[in-house]
């Protein structure tokens, strides 16, 4: 098998190595176990497994845990008291602002667009049909030797519309 050769890190980033979002909120256990579940949404996770991963105690793994689940940005299920399992709040603002952070860390250290992709993914998938009209139209009426004309124009989702239409946005 081959030997893979990475890239070097350069030196003035190595200090940010092991540290959640670049060092941007410190090292502390709190910080790593949001750094963690961000990078695994979708995974259950146990106290015993943070105490491993920060090198803490229980209690202070307990008083994180404790803090985020306050702040919402962790469920608890305590269907088994004795073993809790926590999972990631993915409804929270704060995850999504987080997981933008994340990337741009990563922007920022690589010079890629990450979080760029990752908010244009989010707005066509979460924000685009709260935003975009549900539909165009416009109404032109003339008057001409005492008759009447009415232009209408109307385009719906996916169709093009000229210009000096008038915008208008509602619910169905």
């Amino acid at each position: 098998m081959a030997e893979e050769h990475l890239p070097e890190l350069p030196r003035e980033f190595e200090m940010y190595l092991d540290k959640p979002y670049g060092g941007l909120f410190g090292d502390n256990v709190q910080t790593k176990i949001i750094e963690e579940v961000v990078a695994d949404p979708y995974r259950d996770y146990r106290p015993k497994y943070f105490e491993e991963m920060t090198g803490a105690r229980a209690p202070t793994v307990r008083k994180a845990l404790a803090n985020l689940t306050n702040l919402g940005l962790l469920e608890k299920d305590i269907s088994d008291i004795q073993h809790p399992v926590y999972r990631l709040n993915l409804k929270a603002k704060k995850i999504i602002a987080l997981t933008f952070l994340s990337y741009a860390s990563i922007d920022d250290r690589d010079g890629t667009e990450c979080m760029d992709t990752a908010i244009l993914d989010y707005y066509l998938k979460v924000l685009r049909h709260k935003v975009q009209p549900l539909a165009v139209a416009t109404m032109a009426q003339y008057e001409c030797n005492g008759r009447i004309w009415t232009d209408k124009f109307f385009a719906g989702e996916g169709q093009q519309y000229g210009e000096n239409v008038i915008l208008a946005s509602g619910q169905a």
